[in-house]
């Protein structure tokens, strides 16, 4: 662990020492202090301001902690292991520890219930350690960043090439396909060498009202003239350290955007560029946390009469995982109230959405926080809709 950022974030949080608990390697950190090897029994970590960390082990696992920078106590049964612990802890107060409020962070939430309610039996106050497992695990280095850059740009062109298609398919035999253009987007993708969790998704009309629908062989629709069309589309260079780039696009299969669309469009639009005058006012001086992000834009959405059919957190977290969907703190005051505060070095996304009965639509780019903490908009910006045979 990094001494430096452990001993911030200590001192930010008022606490005395961070304790987590690990068994067979589930926590994140257990393999960057410990390595591969799976450990068969509870173990405790504890990591203060000063010293060596403590870890407290079973007999059984005390192998593969020799040679560690860690003082290690070892157990025999559980009495002896929640002895330890308390001597441990003995000299402190404050503990940070892997919970979130009401439960509501998953990704923050590693202690389990019990392990919480021993160290506030011991007469603990417990404090959460969001903030530094972002810092932790979800920041990311130079070479990710610069892959997520490349990825952006490929994913920002195959975009072009996708409404292109659809272009030409009506033109030449009046429909295209929700399915024959997610294909296409995939087909890309291998070209290009970028890798994703999930295909595409391609989305006409009302069937965008669905955040989450994506065409498949047995449900996808025709796309025709008229029709209002959806492209969230989420890829990443093929490399352990790459970062996904994850977009929505909106296309109009017309010559002019019909009123109603563009006016509820322009809302998603003017949502956004309020979040990323807010960040731009904010950091890298104040702290902004992840709700507070999302309060905003909800609230815009809401006073331009939309906010019934808003109904998911505005952006999630990006990192260095195996989906778009990272680590670190998410924009979200609806789905959760994530506390955590956005740190250098950590992308998310924007993707405020409107899904009403008659059409669904969202705007979506994403965010990266550079190591002195200013923000930039890294996936570019839709600013009306597109009208296809308007070009």
């Amino acid at each position: 662990m990094e001494k430096k950022v452990l001993f911030e974030e200590l001192t930010r949080k008022e606490a005395d020492a961070y304790v987590y608990f690990d068994y067979e390697g589930k926590h994140p950190l257990a393999k960057a202090d410990f390595g591969d090897k799976m450990l068969t029994r509870k173990i405790a970590v504890i990591h203060a301001k000063e010293g060596r960390p403590i870890a407290i082990c079973h007999l059984i696992d005390s192998i593969f902690i020799d040679g560690k920078d860690f003082d290690k106590r070892v157990y025999r049964d559980y009495r002896e292991m929640l002895g330890l612990i308390e001597k441990a802890l003995a000299p402190y107060r404050v503990i940070m520890a892997d919970y979130s409020e009401n439960g509501l962070l998953p990704r923050v939430s590693y202690a389990d219930y019990g392990s919480v309610k021993y160290l506030i039996d011991l007469g603990k106050r417990i404090v959460p350690s969001g903030d530094l497992l972002s810092q932790l695990y979800a920041a990311y280095g130079e070479k990710s960043r610069k892959l997520q850059e490349k990825a952006n740009a490929l994913n920002l062109l195959i975009k072009d090439e996708a409404f292109k298609k659809i272009k030409e398919d009506i033109l030449s035999k009046g429909h295209s396909d929700e399915l024959q253009i997610q294909r296409f987007i995939a087909k890309r993708y291998e070209e290009e060498g970028m890798v994703t969790d999930d295909p595409p998704i391609v989305a006409v009309n009302s069937r965008a009202s669905n955040p989450h629908f994506a065409p498949s062989v047995s449900d996808h629709a025709e796309i025709r003239r008229g029709d209002l069309v959806l492209i969230d589309m989420w890829a990443k260079i093929n490399d352990p350290e790459a970062v996904y780039s994850d977009i929505t696009w909106m296309a109009y299969c017309g010559s002019r955007v019909p009123e109603n669309l563009a006016k509820a469009f322009q809302v998603l639009v003017d949502s956004i560029d309020l979040a990323v005058n807010y960040l731009d006012s904010k950091l890298p001086q104040d702290e902004v946390k992840g709700y507070e992000i999302d309060r905003l834009v909800r609230d815009f959405i809401t006073s331009k009469g939309y906010g019934g059919y808003f109904t998911h957190r505005t952006g999630h977290n990006i990192g260095v995982d195996v989906s778009p969907h990272g680590p670190g703190p998410n924009i979200d005051d609806y789905e959760s109230k994530d506390d955590r505060r956005l740190v250098p070095c950590t992308s998310f996304s924007l993707e405020p959405g409107i899904y009403t009965p008659g059409f669904g639509m969202r705007s979506e780019t994403d965010v990266y926080i550079d190591a002195e903490g200013r923000p930039h908009v890294v996936a570019g910006r839709q600013r009306e809709i597109i009208p296809l045979f308007g070009l």
